[in-house]
């Protein structure tokens, strides 16, 4: 969720979204082979339905849309929704129809904007699955949106050999992180990561914010 912010404060969005896009495919990989025994294959699949072709969608309009009012937008819908779960007052329903409009939405807001953490991770919450599971499970739906997102790009060349090798060193660096936290969290209660993912959610959007707006 923080990765492409800090990746735009030296890139530039132009850019920041092909590098993340492959750094978060090594990255996410690297979650799926780490709980791949936690993985929840059901919910991952019934993401993709959508997600996969409105991942495509969002990418072909990558370069035609205004990227920071859609970025504010989303990021306050995103706020709104992380303190009422914050409070205890607003749960996406935990049935199929949320996982699958919920990975249209993410797809296409990831296509256009690079963004899917927030969003999915509002969408996978509904699920009440433990740490291990809820990272493997996101993980692998995101690294099959990335990989729809990166062929995209491939075809609209924006991709080259420099955003291909800074992708890959970040993703690199990235799996260092993966491997610690994976094993920090097996013992968390689900209750409070859910409370921390909120807050890094809130967190994550006003910086995104901010940075919009300047």
């Amino acid at each position: 969720m923080v990765l492409l912010p800090v990746i735009t404060y030296f890139y530039g969005v132009e850019v920041a979204v092909p590098v993340s896009t492959i750094a978060q495919l090594v990255s996410n990989l690297s979650r799926v082979g780490m709980g791949w025994k936690q993985i929840n294959w059901k919910a991952a699949g019934q993401f993709l339905l959508l997600a996969v072709p409105f991942t495509a969608l969002g990418a072909l309009g990558f370069a035609k849309f205004p990227k920071g009012p859609m970025t504010i937008i989303l990021c306050v819908f995103l706020i709104v929704f992380a303190i009422l779960k914050l409070r205890g007052k607003m749960t996406l329903p935990h049935k199929p129809a949320t996982m699958i409009v919920g990975g249209g939405v993410t797809g296409l807001i990831n296509g256009l904007l690079g963004i899917s953490g927030p969003l999915s991770s509002a969408v996978f919450l509904s699920l009440d699955l433990a740490p291990v599971s809820y990272i493997a499970s996101e993980a692998t739906a995101a690294s099959v949106m990335h990989i729809v997102k990166a062929m995209v790009y491939g075809k609209l060349n924006l991709m080259s050999g420099n955003i291909l090798l800074s992708g890959l060193m970040i993703g690199a660096a990235m799996m260092l992180g993966n491997f610690i936290a994976m094993r920090c969290i097996r013992n968390v209660n689900r209750k409070r990561y859910q409370k921390i993912v909120a807050g890094v959610m809130i967190a994550v959007s006003l910086w995104l914010i901010v940075s919009n707006i300047h």
